[in-house]
């Protein structure tokens, strides 16, 4: 189910294609590269929530139906007010809700027909954000309260994290793909070969979807919080500071950002100046300082590899909400420890200036409302204002206290008066001249 209103493409190409589409995957074995491709033919139908959502609700009377796996990005988990009014609701979890209080009513609320939920979406707590927002709905819409403990004893949603690079394909390696394979695959996906899902859940949920039984690499354990923290504090807040800095020196690709001078300078002081110490009360041996210096050594690794372009406007997408969730824990971490964090609320400065059109050569695609509110009284001589007002728009939760808001506010517009100031490059190299500095 498309379940975004956001135009594009893939919907169409999924049904001209009668479902299939072809995945490569990219990997290096004995130092040499090598990739396997695979057809998918696994699926059977494509519905646009959009513009079928009759077919929607239709599909939720399936007695077969019991599994939900989603992936709507990190801004897709949310709670947006009184939208179970909307046909189709506008968020994720009110069309869950509305599509489960279908089901409740079609099955007449029998326990066998509740789902597992498995959301990839790259949130804390993924699968209960996701529950607490259906129930939410739920209760503000005044809905029966034997549907609501339908969903808390006989629905499951489980938490997740997805670990694998997806970028885009670029249309003149799609051409030779697309005669290498004699199939005009307009949806061709390219990956690295490396991949790790986790998923907290028993034996329950592992009998329901073996995927590791089949060799895949799924692994279901009690606890995955700190593998996810580990995770998209260093593999993913890497991703977002490298788009919000990258394209502002010329750099449009994940590969191009790592071997930049300075920006992948810039990245390794982040991860060991700023990340990896945040990550030190890891359990399991997971905050351990060599096997954490190895992790980001890996990570940096993965980045590197020549079969993957990585568009750095593809990360760049809600980047905002990627920079609250990856980037703002490891800011407030430090902070909390007496230690600086400059390097991150860097990238939020990058940001900010981009998404206020500042460099208008720079790709941003975010919600149109808040692009519009982020740029309403953007003044380059006087940004302090603005970026209070930015501050106050965003209402993050995770500032906590005043100070702590203010700080970050502060912070955050220094960085944008040296950007606005100066060439982005020139700051940048000011900034790490500082770091170079410090560590000798």
């Amino acid at each position: 189910m498309k379940a975004t209103p956001r135009p594009e493409r893939v919907t169409g190409r999924l049904v001209e294609q009668a479902g299939m589409f072809h995945v490569l995957l990219d990997g290096v074995r004995d130092g040499r590269p090598f990739t396997e491709t695979a057809l998918v033919t696994a699926v059977q139908s494509v519905v646009d929530a959009y513009q079928h959502w009759d077919r929607c609700r239709d599909l939720m009377h399936e007695e077969s139906l019991s599994l939900v796996i989603s992936n709507t990005t990190d801004a897709g988990i949310v709670y947006v007010p009184d939208d179970l009014d909307a046909t189709p609701p506008t968020s994720f979890p009110a069309k869950m809700t509305a599509l489960l209080h279908e089901r409740w009513v079609h099955f007449a609320g029998d326990p066998r027909r509740g789902l597992s939920f498995l959301p990839c979406e790259l949130i804390e707590d993924n699968g209960a954000t996701l529950r607490s927002l259906v129930v939410r709905h739920a209760t503000e819409a005044a809905l029966a309260a034997e549907f609501i403990d339908w969903v808390t004893r006989h629905c499951r949603f489980y938490d997740t994290l997805v670990d694998r690079i997806v970028p885009g394909l670029p249309e003149h390696e799609a051409v030779e793909l697309r005669a290498a394979l004699g199939f005009d695959d307009r949806l061709i996906v390219r990956g690295e070969h490396y991949a790790d899902w986790a998923i907290a859940g028993g034996p329950a949920i592992r009998d329901e979807f073996p995927l590791d039984r089949a060799g895949l690499p799924v692994r279901f354990m009690p606890d995955i919080r700190p593998y996810r923290e580990r995770k998209v504090r260093i593999l993913n807040g890497s991703h977002t500071a490298m788009a919000a800095i990258g394209p502002l020196v010329n750099c449009h690709t994940v590969r191009d950002a790592v071997q930049h001078p300075m920006v992948g300078a810039y990245l390794r002081h982040l991860l060991h100046d700023e990340v990896l110490p945040s990550l030190a009360s890891l359990p399991d041996g997971l905050g351990d300082a060599t096997e954490l210096r190895q992790y980001a050594t890996a990570i940096l690794d993965r980045f590197r590899n020549p079969a993957l372009h990585h568009l750095l406007a593809d990360i760049r997408l809600n980047a905002l909400a990627k920079w609250r969730t990856r980037n703002l824990p490891v800011v407030l971490d430090a902070w909390s420890h007496g230690r600086r964090a400059d390097l991150g609320v860097f990238a939020l400065a990058c940001l900010l200036t981009s998404y206020a059109g500042a460099f208008g050569q720079v790709e941003v695609r975010d919600d149109e409302a808040l692009l519009s509110r982020l740029r309403a009284g953007f003044d380059a001589a006087h940004p302090g204002p603005w970026i209070a007002d930015v501050m106050a728009a965003l209402n993050w939760s995770e500032l906590g206290d005043a100070a702590t808001a203010t700080r970050l506010a502060a912070e955050t517009t220094a960085h944008v008066r040296a950007l606005l100031g100066n060439e982005p490059a020139g700051v940048l190299s000011a900034l790490l001249g500082e770091r170079e500095t410090e560590s000798t």
